[in-house]
Parts: structure tokens; sequence; C-alpha cells
């Protein structure tokens, strides 16, 4: 009878554990979501590819790992309900999701979340807070085309690492990234669209350990020269990618920063294209464009001192175009108005004299001064830079810009142009007479000297010498003596 109990015990034992190794299996099939793959005793769920239109429910509450890359979302917007009860997350993998937005502290729950993975997806806009409450090792963000940040987007995130290559990202803001100043030591914005990093970037690339800024349209000139140079003294931080390289000027297109030198970063002096004035009955316009490397920003000065700016266009990036407005038709005398253009390579100023026509019958034509071979250049002593220049236009350009005409057939002159022309005509007088009083004196001179020769012919060594017409006077008179004679 012993030996029986101790049987039926060990075959109850051995029932009870057949049980729980089933219900345990069960209830493991039961918890990992359908088309995923949940490996025994990993906690981690696999539903990579799995033609998921949502996230799926029944993902274990204890998940540590959860991979949902290539699933197109019916739904692209994600919340904070599409994580709950998964604290325990380290990994969250969604790239290629179709997911367009990202509510605010959608993730603020995943408390534990290490790695986030956003890569790949249709992201435009990410708003301030998205990400507030992650403290994160890796994120990443590559691969979505147009994506814009709001100034506090990363507001209340802490990273280690951010990626976002190929986001077709032109500009950037500072702004954007200086929360993360404090934990953020790698930096990935390779195959981008940035021509230019401006010098305030240099503080937080010191504080990094690894950058990556290869295959950006980088516009290689004097204001990129910080880059290069911080590039050469700091080029174990750019290891492991490729060197940043330029798209232009076309001399250096395609060049990496390791085959150029400091001196290839260079800027260009703005030039002036155009110079318009234009008068009608009420209003004048006064139109300034120039050119430079960079752009140059212009600056419209007015005879009282007042200045308004114009800032390089995007669209132009090479020409700066400034339109000022006067409203002063009782402006009768020249007034000097002053177009300055500026970039980093320095200043180049041009000088008007205009004056509000007098009739205001008709719209008037434009006159338009452009550079031309006999516009001087002096330098400027009123502005603080080496590289500053004045162009004041030439006379016959200057009467051009004055008191414009009101018809065609009539034309009004300066006061300078009368006193001109007063002093021309009086000069002129002043030749003419002079050249009549020299010939004059120098015939009559000529007059006295051959009479002179004639009366010293005349006498020679108290000699009487006969003249031509004595001699005719002699013949005559012996002819009728002989004629007398004869009768």
């Amino acid at each position: 009878m012993k030996r029986k109990g101790e049987l039926f015990c060990s075959l109850r034992e051995l029932v009870l554990c057949a049980v729980c190794v089933i219900v345990s299996l069960g209830s493991i099939c039961a918890t990992c979501p359908r088309n995923c793959f949940c490996p025994p005793m990993s906690n981690n769920v696999y539903c990579s590819r799995g033609n998921l239109d949502i996230i799926p429910d029944g993902i274990p509450f204890d998940t540590l790992e959860l991979t949902l890359n290539d699933n197109k979302f019916k739904n692209p917007v994600l919340t904070r309900r599409n994580f709950t009860n998964l604290s325990s997350l380290k990994n969250l993998y969604l790239s290629g999701c179709g997911i367009e937005s990202i509510a605010i502290d959608t993730f603020s729950g995943l408390t534990k979340l290490k790695w986030l993975d956003i890569s790949k997806n249709d992201l435009k806009f990410i708003p301030d807070f998205t990400f507030r409450g992650l403290n994160l090792e890796n994120f990443f963000i590559n691969e979505n085309p147009g994506i814009q940040f709001s100034s506090k987007a990363f507001a209340g995130l802490s990273t280690r690492g951010l990626y976002m290559h190929n986001c077709a990202l032109r500009n950037l803001s500072l702004e954007v990234l200086r929360p993360l100043n404090g934990s953020l030591r790698a930096l990935w914005l390779y195959e981008n669209q940035f021509e230019k990093l401006d010098k305030e970037w240099l503080y937080l690339l010191r504080s990094l350990s690894h950058v990556r800024l290869g295959k950006n349209n980088f516009h290689c000139n004097c204001e990129l020269t910080w880059l290069y140079e911080f590039f050469v003294k700091e080029d174990s931080i750019f290891s492991g990618g490729d060197a940043p390289s330029c798209s232009s000027p076309p001399s250096h297109r395609n060049k990496l920063f390791n085959a150029l030198k400091a001196g290839d970063f260079t800027c260009e002096l703005p030039t002036f294209k155009k110079v318009d004035a234009i008068f009608e009955s009420e209003l004048g316009k006064l139109t300034c464009t120039a050119s430079g490397d960079p752009s140059p920003t212009l600056y419209w000065i007015r005879p009282d001192g007042t200045t308004e700016t114009y800032y390089p266009s995007k669209t132009q990036p090479k020409d700066s175009e400034g339109v000022m407005y006067i409203t002063n038709p009782q402006l009768t005398d020249k007034s000097k108005y002053k177009c300055i253009a500026n970039n980093p390579a320095g200043n180049v100023t041009f000088s008007l004299n205009l004056a509000w026509p007098i009739a205001k019958e008709k719209p008037m034509d434009s006159t338009t001064v452009g550079r031309t071979p006999t516009t001087s250049v002096n330098k400027v002593n009123t502005i603080e830079n080496k590289n500053t220049y004045e162009w004041t236009v030439n006379s016959k350009a200057e009467k051009n810009m004055g008191i414009v005409s009101t018809t065609d057939k009539v034309k009004q002159f300066s006061i300078v142009d009368i006193v001109g022309a007063v002093i021309g005509t009086f000069l002129l007088t002043l030749l003419i007479c002079a050249l009549v009083f020299h010939f004059y004196y120098r015939r009559r001179e000529r007059l006295r000297y051959d009479d002179k020769r004639c009366c010293e012919n005349k006498k020679h060594k108290n000699v009487y010498t006969m003249s031509d017409h004595d001699e005719n006077c002699i013949k005559m008179m012996i002819q009728r003596n002989s004629e007398h004679i004869h009768s």
C-alpha cells in the first residue's frame, strides 16, 4: 500500500508539471501579437513587415524591445495611447511606418527607453515638447525629407546621439539643438542640403565627440572659413565618415575640405548692377541693385540720416534689391541719397544727387545710372571698414540724375551749367582777341622793317642811286629833245 501511494503521488506530480508547462506555453502563445515573432525568454517582440495597419494589441507589458518597421499604419498619427502599459520598453523601432505626425508627450510614459528610431517616415513638423521626458542613448530621425522643427521640439529631451541624415535640411536653428547641449555627444547631419553654417555652431561642435557633415551643399566662401579651420584642428571627430565638401563656387565643386587651404575660402566685394530714379507726379522711386558673394545687405540712407534696410533674397542667392519711395514734391534743391551694399568682404557706397522735377504734369522717364568705366572709386573715411569704398557719379551721369526735363523739347539747366557756359564763352572771346592783336602786331612790324631796308638801299656811302622812276623820266626827256632837233 505504501508503494502504491508513493507511485500515485509521483504520477500526480508529473501530471501537475505537464499541466503547468502546457499552461505556460499557452500563455506565451496567447500574448504574442498576430503576425509577430516573440522569441522565448527574450522579452522582445518583432513585427517587421507584418502587413500591420495598426500597432497591434496584446503586446506583453514587460516587453523590452518592440520592432514595428515597414508596416504602413492607417492612422499616421502617433499618440500616447499607442504605448500604454509598455513602461519597460528600452528599444522602439518605428521606421517606415508612414507616420506623419507625433502628438505631444507620446513617449512620456516610456521612461526606460534608450533607443528610438522614427526614420523613413513622412514627418513634416515636430512641435514643441514632442519628446519630453525621454532619456535616450540614440535617437534616429533619418530620411524624413523636408522635416521642420519648432524651436522647442527637443525641449525636455536628453540623448547622447542624434542622427538626421538625408532629411533635405537646408537650415537648422541652433535654438532647436540648444536643449541637448548638456547631453549630446554625436551629431550626424550628412547627406542634407546645408549651404552654410553660422559661426555660432562652433560652440556646439566643440562639445561633441563625433560629427558627420559630409555630402552637403556647402558654399565655400569666407563665411565658412571657421568650419574649415575647426575641421583641420579637430579632424578626429570627423573620422569614420566623409569629410565635408564644397558644392560651390565652381572652382571648388566636389572638393573635400582636406583638399583645400584656408586661402581658398574667399568672399567677393559687392558691385552695383543698376540704380534707378523714377519720378511721377506725387511719388519718387529709388531702386538699387547689387551683387556679391555672399549676397549683400542694402541700406538706403536719406539726406536726414534715416535708413531703410533690405536683406538678401532667398530666391536670388547673389543679387539684392532695395526699393525706397520718396513723397516730397516740394524738394527742389539737390539732396544726397546713398545706397550702401554690405557683405563680409566690405562696404560699397553709391551716392546720388537728386532734385524733384519742377513740372509734374507727365510721368517721368526713369534715369538709370549703372557702373561705367568713367565712374570713380574713392576710399570712404566715414565708414570704419578696411574694404569700404564709395562710388561717386561722374559729372555727365550726375547731370542726368539732377533736375529731370518735363518734356522732350524743353530742357532746364542747373546753375552750374549756366556758370560754366558763361566762363567758357568769356575765355573763348579772350582767346580770339589775343590772336587778332598778335597777327596785327606781327604785320605792322613787318611793314616797318621793309620801309627801313628801302631807305638804306637808296643811300650808300653818300652816292645817290637813281630809282627806276627817275631813269624813265630822263629817257623821255632825251627822246623829246631828239625829236625837236630833227624837226
